[in-house]
């Protein structure tokens, strides 16, 4: 087992048919050690959580093979049977080939061991197919697509926004978008990491590479990079709330609009490379925990 505090998570968000349905697949320890393990879902009706003791989970991080109880994560699809009470959850999505980035998407922020929080890009799209049964309702998934992103470390940042969208019609594609307080050697900075996959192309804009913030707030990032502009405003949400790691603890509580209206905008130069609203975007936006 990995030292404490300490949180590893899996997000696998599927989207088709103007449904979408997200599992968040993780194994987390707190200050006093004690390993736990769960999976999150996340619809556009609601949020819940399912508990499960360690000794159900498996990692296999190298052939990406999450198995929690009789719930499996892999490249070839999920297979899910959830329930409890108010939710029950039972089905099988099966997964065509990942979209991966060629390099990694921290950047030479990867070769730090201690960071609070550390980010991966799984896969930016594949396609999907089968159906999840949701407390009697069937999302057939059928024809859509998926993403997949990772988290690990032991605390996610105190202040984020974060936002994911998957393209589909006439301009198809995939967008990630983070930017974040990152404490580092008794200070902090505003850092961001993005990638935009469009038309067959992979855009990439970070910190590392000379990114600037030229606006953050809970409803809009604006950043520039050299001739590479990008602009992200949320115009309407419904949001629920998600166990999130606070010293390897699943006890924060953030709010996430998984099926957002925002508009996603890009320019190269003065020629615009991208232009669309999406109803069913993901979107967060976390500002610090008072004291």
């Amino acid at each position: 087992m990995k030292k404490y505090p300490y949180f590893e998570g899996w997000y696998l968000k599927h989207q088709a048919n103007g449904e979408m349905i997200a599992f968040i697949p993780a194994v987390h320890a707190g200050i006093t050690g004690e390993w736990e393990a769960s999976v999150q879902v996340i619809t556009g009706e609601g949020a819940w959580n399912f508990p499960y003791p360690v000794s159900e989970c498996s990692i296999d991080k190298k052939n990406f093979r999450i198995k929690i109880g009789d719930n499996l994560f892999s490249k070839k699809g999920i297979k899910v049977d959830l329930k409890n009470r108010e939710m029950s959850i039972k089905g099988g999505i099966s997964y065509g080939p990942f979209t991966g980035l060629k390099k990694d998407i921290m950047g030479p922020f990867r070769l730090l061991p201690f960071l609070e929080c550390n980010h991966g890009v799984v896969s930016m799209r594949h396609r999907a197919r089968g159906s999840v049964t949701v407390n009697g309702k069937t999302l057939d998934m059928t024809g859509g697509t998926g993403y997949i992103e990772t988290d690990w470390g032991h605390s996610f940042p105190k202040e984020y926004v974060w936002t994911q969208c998957l393209f589909n019609g006439k301009q198809e594609g995939s967008i990630m978008l983070s930017a974040a307080d990152v404490p580092l050697w008794g200070r902090s900075f505003r850092g961001v990491i993005c990638a935009a996959y469009l038309g067959g192309h992979m855009y990439r804009m970070a910190t590392y590479l000379g990114a600037q913030i030229v606006r953050y707030n809970e409803r809009e990032v604006y950043l520039k990079q050299r001739k590479l502009f990008l602009k992200v405003t949320k115009l309407g949400e419904r949001s629920f709330g998600l166990y999130a790691p606070q010293k390897g603890s699943m006890s924060r509580i953030i709010r996430e609009s998984p099926v957002c209206r925002v508009r996603y905008q890009m320019w190269y130069g003065k020629k615009s490379i991208l232009d669309i609203t999406d109803n069913n975007a993901s979107f967060e936006a976390v500002r610090a925990q008072q004291p």
